[in-house]
């Protein structure tokens, strides 16, 4: 069945208080997706029903927010429908952390490691030790920092602009490749050159302030193996690309911070180069795809 076939079927009668978009199909597609893989390996996760049933609630609560949409018709009811993925993602992030395993039981850093030495001849992470620095520490934590402002501005700024389309489109987007990058995960478990590359590292990571800092929020909400492809440039290259096609001023604000955070994944020691370019083809990807989709979704 196609997006198309799919569309017109929520819009016979016996859908008739069902309005779905685009964004609740990739979820329900990511839940169903990450809900087989839990039934099929269920005997390497203790508790693997608790995360069934928690998806049922899920998928219980988007039906139902779906259908008051379609219901009243109320404006922050019609909001919440746009925008609950911005609320889910975090949640979804966090529950990553019982399935890294769930498919391979190790980690496929040497893949990585192979790729990056037959191409660089050289780790990047490694190599960038000669620029280290307090101050340089200290800014690259910085702009890693700044991933956690980048979306929040890019949703205000569009939401503000008043087209929910333009909002929905973005939204949307950021569902696609945030979906990718976590089933990615799962697919290709890689626990990043912080972990692997340890022994090899020479020189240590001090800052200030903002490095304390920085360090902190990764020890209590980094997840061990989300690496490839790299959910943070992903995100902030679609966050920005968007922004431009729409509102120029705020993209001219954002560049500066989106490229510096490209090369702090990097520099922090979070990323390979290879999770960098990976997660800038997830982007582009979901550039491409996600308008092309909705339009088809909504039979235009």
């Amino acid at each position: 069945m196609s997006l198309r076939d799919f569309q017109k079927l929520s819009s016979t009668s016996e859908f008739d208080y069902m309005r779905f978009k685009l964004v609740d199909i990739l979820t329900f597609s990511y839940i169903g997706i990450l809900s087989l893989l839990i039934i099929l390996f269920r005997s390497r996760l203790e508790g693997w029903y608790l995360y069934i049933i928690f998806h049922c609630l899920f998928i219980f609560f988007i039906f139902f927010l779906i259908w008051l949409d379609r219901r009243y018709q109320n404006k922050i009811i019609s909001l919440l429908h746009y925008g609950y993925p911005l609320l889910s993602f975090p949640l979804m992030y966090e529950e990553l952390g019982q399935f890294i395993h769930l498919i391979f039981p190790y980690w496929f850093d040497f893949a990585i490691h192979r790729l990056e030495l037959s191409i660089l001849c050289v780790y990047p992470t490694i190599w960038l030790q000669k620029l280290v620095t307090p101050w340089t520490t200290e800014f690259f934590k910085l702009a890693y920092f700044s991933y956690y402002l980048v979306v929040p501005i890019a949703v205000l700024a569009l939401y503000l602009r008043g087209d929910m389309r333009i909002f929905e489109e973005l939204v949307t987007t950021l569902a696609f490749i945030f979906y990718i990058c976590y089933i990615g995960f799962i697919l290709m478990p890689v626990e990043g050159p912080r972990y692997a590359l340890a022994p090899l590292y020479t020189v240590k990571l001090k800052g200030y302030i903002i490095t304390s800092f920085q360090d902190f929020l990764t020890e209590i909400g980094a997840l061990h193996g989300g690496c490839m492809p790299s959910s943070h440039v992903a995100v902030a290259f679609v966050s920005l690309i968007i922004v431009r096609r729409y509102v120029k001023l705020v993209y001219y604000f954002l560049l500066p911070a989106v490229l510096c955070l490209f090369v702090s994944t990097i520099y922090t020691r979070d990323h390979y180069f290879s999770d960098v370019i990976a997660g800038l083809l997830v982007g582009w990807l979901g550039l491409s795809l996600v308008p092309r989709m909705m339009k088809i979704w909504d039979g235009s």
